[in-house]
């Protein structure tokens, strides 16, 4: 009798018990700065568990010794890309018993850490994050897509990989220069657009895009994300013709405050897929649109989808979850879905393709 209060306290303290949290982060990107780096390791009770990735290698060492070590919690700081690299790594792993994951505000677009609602990076702002990734037990769900065996919310081939592309390259080419840092972020995705994107887009004719539902059945969508067309079975063609944007997401954003797939909110098991078939310059005067995601044009074409095939006429660059990933003429994109344990920024993904 006098054994199970003792159990009892044993199993209310393992819950009172702060969760073991691994910190990863990009040190390539601009916003992990050294200071940055001591903020953090002062936070962390154990030093040892902040890990800086400089490369691709490293992020897949970091990911194994991530699982051995059995860290409850992974939170990842440099942007989309190394919240799904990391997140990929380890659950390639397949590991027993997966973390929990969530993002630090360190990147550029930080699509993610505005969906999951991410403290602002400030020393105070990371604190409240890592508090929260230690004592968080609250759970709801994640959606990822899964592209050449990546795990990221959005995806896509068009303009957008297309920017990215060319805001790679105009990085590169600045690299050894003064500008090299100024020219990360924002002002370098708009000084790449006006002197490569734009001029390749308008002058170079628009990739032809055939796009198969390989998932169940669905229909065309409208801005509020009622159906308006008929029933496309699987194997059925949902489009066929040129586009400027081929596109994939399970969360609204894409990056910078972008709200391109709000119809996303409509569904809690599918992803949203989006062909545009509509010129840069008719979107560049309605910019104020787009970005509040209330853009209606009948170029715009969108589903709700659990799995689809792109096949190109020609290759064209690939994006995923905003990495560069190079040029694809075949596409596949299923989805994972992730159940996730989260208070804000903390999730848990399990198993689970379509």
């Amino acid at each position: 009798m006098v054994a199970k209060p003792q159990v009892a306290q044993r199993q209310l303290n393992t819950l009172d018990a702060p969760r073991r949290v691994a910190i990863v982060l990009n040190g390539n990107a601009r916003a992990v700065t050294t200071g940055v780096v001591r903020s953090l390791r002062e936070l962390l009770a154990d030093p040892g568990s902040l890990y800086v990735s400089q490369s691709l290698e490293q992020g897949r060492f970091i990911a194994r010794h991530i699982v051995n070590r059995g860290y409850d919690v992974v939170l990842s700081g440099g942007g989309d890309g190394t919240f799904c690299q990391i997140v990929s790594d380890v659950t390639a792993l397949r590991p027993h018993r997966l973390p929990a994951f969530g993002v630090l505000r360190l990147g550029t677009g930080n699509a993610l850490a505005q969906v999951l609602e991410a403290s602002p990076a400030t020393h105070e702002g990371l604190a409240a994050d890592l508090q929260r990734a230690q004592r968080s037990r609250t759970t709801r769900p994640l959606n990822m897509l899964r592209v050449e065996g990546r795990l990221a919310p959005f995806a896509g081939a068009g303009l957008d990989a297309l920017i990215l592309s060319d805001y790679n390259a105009t990085r590169r080419s600045l690299n050894s220069t003064p500008l090299g840092r100024v020219m990360l972020g924002g002002p370098g995705y708009a000084l790449s657009i006006a002197t490569r994107s734009l001029w390749r887009f308008t002058t170079q004719p628009w990739p032809e895009v055939t796009i198969r539902n390989d998932g169940a059945p669905t229909r065309r969508i409208d801005l509020q994300g009622r159906p308006t067309g008929p029933v496309m079975a699987r194997g059925e063609i949902l489009y066929r013709g040129p586009v400027a944007i081929a596109a994939a997401s399970t969360i609204p954003f894409y990056g910078l405050g972008l709200r391109l797939f709000p119809q996303v909110e409509h569904s809690v098991d599918r992803f949203q897929l989006r062909v545009g078939h509509i010129g840069p310059l008719s979107v560049l005067t309605r910019l104020p649109a787009l970005f509040a995601g209330t853009l209606d044009d009948p170029g715009i074409h969108d589903f709700l989808c659990t799995a689809v095939t792109i096949e190109l006429t020609r290759p064209a660059p690939l994006q995923v979850g905003g990495d560069e990933i190079g040029d694809r003429s075949r596409i596949r994109i299923g989805m994972d879905r992730v159940p996730v344990i989260s208070d804000r920024g903390c999730s848990r993904v399990t198993w689970g393709h379509t």
